[in-house]
Parts: structure tokens; sequence; C-alpha cells
């Protein structure tokens, strides 16, 4: 049972959030088209009537609500372009609905990060992505339409690597280790236009293990942040941020997406229609929370993007962080 404190609370968060912003310290969610949200987020109608009874209209609430989510949250992860190019009509119709403070992050489609193409016929093996880490590509069909849209709505591009699973021992990794992926980044990095809020996510622990220093000296040597990210194969953000040299950059970014060890189907089967919080994770709101703090005091760039597969329900886990933070603002102005 959720206590009434733990629920997005618009009159309270909204101002929150947007002071927040003012400092450079933006608190958003993955994607924004969630009808779990209703009554919650949205408020605008967006039904229609079918035989005298109000029924959702789907159409117009994925076309409309995303200009109203705007005025609720200062940024948002487009996850949607990570399965296909932008195109320029699609783009210049998202920008619009944003004001002018607004920061949208991107996924860099998979056409860059995946290694090997998505095979859907299990017998056949996957073929060689020709276009894995083509820095032309990249800076011709992704960072030009994007760029040239949203200007300084512009917020990070994040590169999301699926699993290589370099620890097992199986599949890739006998002929791709993580030195070979390491290396292959930081030559597409060094390639790619410079002065943009680029982040790399990975999914492989061994690249943050401890001892292990060459993934994020790479990263820092490009200003690149590392995306601190929960997630299935990953430790949880509370022991990533243990880790020495963990930021990279002045530039803190965050996806909070599964519970460790959780899969995407079994938390979307879990959670759906994401309309409560089932699963609290109160170190991982106390951990973003300090991290805000960090960028606070060293006036760094922050992005956190909570899925609604992480405890049920972004807007209320959001809630919860900003609750830990001003926690930890009370406990700074006592000590």
């Amino acid at each position: 049972m959720n206590s009434p404190n733990d629920f997005f609370d618009p009159a309270r968060d909204i101002p929150r959030l947007h002071e927040l912003a003012r400092k450079r310290i933006y608190l958003g969610t993955s994607s924004w088209k969630y009808e779990g949200w209703l009554g919650q987020v949205y408020h605008e109608d967006y039904h229609r009537i079918l035989k005298g009874i109000p029924v959702l209209n789907k159409s117009k609430f994925d076309k409309e609500s995303l200009s109203e989510y705007a005025t609720v949250f200062p940024t948002v992860c487009n996850d949607s372009m990570y399965y296909r190019l932008p195109e320029l009509k699609q783009l210049e119709g998202i920008e619009k609905k944003l004001p002018p403070d607004f920061k949208m992050t991107f996924k860099c489609p998979e056409s860059v990060t995946l290694r090997q193409e998505r095979s859907f016929m299990r017998t056949e093996p996957a073929e060689k992505n020709e276009y894995y880490l083509d820095p032309k590509l990249f800076a011709q069909y992704v960072l030009a339409p994007i760029r040239d849209v949203f200007k300084e709505k512009l917020g990070a591009i994040i590169f999301e690597f699926s699993p290589f699973f370099f620890e097992q021992g199986w599949g890739a990794a006998k002929e791709y280790d993580y030195e070979h992926f390491v290396a292959d980044l930081d030559k597409f990095l060094g390639a790619i236009p410079a002065g943009y809020e680029y982040a790399v996510e990975v999914r492989d622990p061994i690249l943050i293990h401890p001892g292990y220093d060459d993934y994020l000296t790479m990263l820092r040597s490009h200003k690149v942040a590392h995306v601190i990210n929960a997630q299935t194969w990953m430790p949880p953000i509370e022991e990533q941020i243990k880790r020495p040299g963990i930021v990279t950059t002045d530039r803190i970014v965050i996806r909070a997406l599964t519970k460790r060890g959780v899969k995407h189907e079994a938390a979307v089967k879990r959670f759906e229609p994401y309309t409560e919080t089932l699963e609290p994770m109160p170190d991982m709101r106390r951990a973003i929370a300090e991290l805000m703090m960090q960028a606070e005091y060293n006036q760094w760039l922050f992005e956190a993007y909570v899925n609604n597969r992480t405890e049920g329900n972004a807007p209320n886990t959001i809630h919860g962080i900003l609750n830990a933070y001003d926690e930890l603002k009370r406990a700074e102005g006592k000590t």
C-alpha cells in the first residue's frame, strides 16, 4: 500500500521540477505516451464519445499529450528514435509542441550501435551491421536533423549498447571482447562532431568493474558522459556511484530502467498499465538525489530519465527522488 507521500503531486512537484531546471538539473521520464498517467500527469480531455460512452481517443492522445507533458516535466528521453532513423517532418512536429526551455534527449538509432543486425528468425545467424559505429552515418542522418530542428532544446544524445556479455565466454565474446569495443568506441567518438552532449550507456558490468579503467578513461578523454543506469545486468545505481571515476565529465546522465535481475518483458508484465508504484527502490532514489546534490555543488548539468518499469510509475518515482533531495538539503542545512 502506498502512503499519501508516495504520489506525484502536481501542485508541489511541478514548481520543484522547474526550479531545479533553472539550475540545469533536469528530471523527466522515458517517453510520454502512457495512458496510465491520465488523471495524474494528463488532465486534458483526450476522449471521444462512442455510442454515448466516453472512450480514450488514442490517436488524439498520442498526437497531443506531449504538449501537456512539457508543462509538467522540463525534459524527456525520446526512446522511439532508437528503432529508426529520424524523419525531418516528424521531428518538426515534435519540436513545435515544446516550450523554449525544454530539453529533449534522444537515443541514437540502433543502426549505429548494434554490432549485429537483429535476427527475427532464430534459426538464422545474425549478420554483422555494416554501419556499426559509422561516424558518417551518425553525423549525416542522426545528428544533423535533430540538431537543425531542436537547436538549444536538444539535450543528451545517448549511445545505448545492448549487452555483449563479455564476461560469459560465449557468443560475441569469442570474437569481440571489451578491449575491441572500447577501441572501436574511442575511434567513433573521436570522429563525430564535437560540442554536443554525448553519453554512452553500456550493459556489461565488466566495463565499470573496479580495477578496469580503460572504458571510463576513454570517455573522459572525449568529455563524454557514462550513463549511470538501473538496468537488468548492471550494478544498482547506489553501487555504481561508489565506483571511482564513474562521473567522466561535467555532466551527469542517469537512466533508471529496471531493477537488477529483472528483464524488460517481466517488468512490463509486472507493472502495466503503470498507474501505481508497486516496488519502491528507496536506495536508488537517494543515490540519484545524491548525484543531484553533487551536480548542484559543482554547477554541472544533470539529466535523469525514469522509466515506468523501474518501480511501476515513473512520475511517482520522480516524486520520491525530489523528496529524497529535499531531505538531503535539510540535513545539509543542519550540519
